[in-house]
């Protein structure tokens, strides 16, 4: 987007909503304004965390050039905190790079929404190890094999930071 803020109705406009269910989104807090010289204004970021938030699909006219729409898919129920540590730091560094937007869902029912809302650019599977081959071939079909899917596992983190930079 040319700007970085934009007007109520303008992000109404850009998210297909009325400009009534937008200040209802304003009014419970979901999206926080600023007031500006022109009146009250969203951060395009603020909008896009909303939308990810509310599994609500993120118009086009929303990403900002290269954007990319990462989704971490958690297999287990607890990640090694080394996995952990590493996803993170590989993001921080990577952060003024390159523009990704990105969630994390745990592997279960709701994990088609979320890809069906999210349209996923990469899906990152983590889990304990890497012998996850059910939990891949589940999401490719989710995907239609259209998205890769990569899995990292704590033996397996030092590729994260290069999957990253891809």
């Amino acid at each position: 987007m040319d700007h970085e803020y934009l007007g109520l109705r303008q992000a109404a406009v850009i998210c297909s909503v009325s400009e009534e269910r937008f200040g209802k989104w304003i009014d419970k807090g979901a999206v926080p304004v600023i007031e500006g010289k022109d009146g009250k204004m969203i951060h395009s970021h603020d909008l896009v965390q909303h939308l990810v938030r509310h599994n609500i699909p993120i118009p086009d006219r929303l990403l900002q050039g290269n954007s990319k729409k990462i989704l971490f898919v958690l297999a287990d129920e607890s990640i090694p905190h080394t996995v952990t540590i590493e996803v993170i730091w590989a993001l921080h560094a990577l952060r003024k790079e390159t523009a990704y937007i990105f969630d994390f869902v745990r592997l279960d029912t709701n994990i088609e929404l979320k890809i069906i809302t999210f349209h996923p650019d990469k899906i990152v599977l983590l889990q304990e190890n890497s012998d996850g081959k059910e939990s891949i071939w589940q999401l490719k079909k989710l995907t239609n094999d259209a998205t890769p899917v990569y899995t990292f596992a704590a033996e397996r983190i030092a590729e994260f930071k290069q999957f990253l930079s891809e």
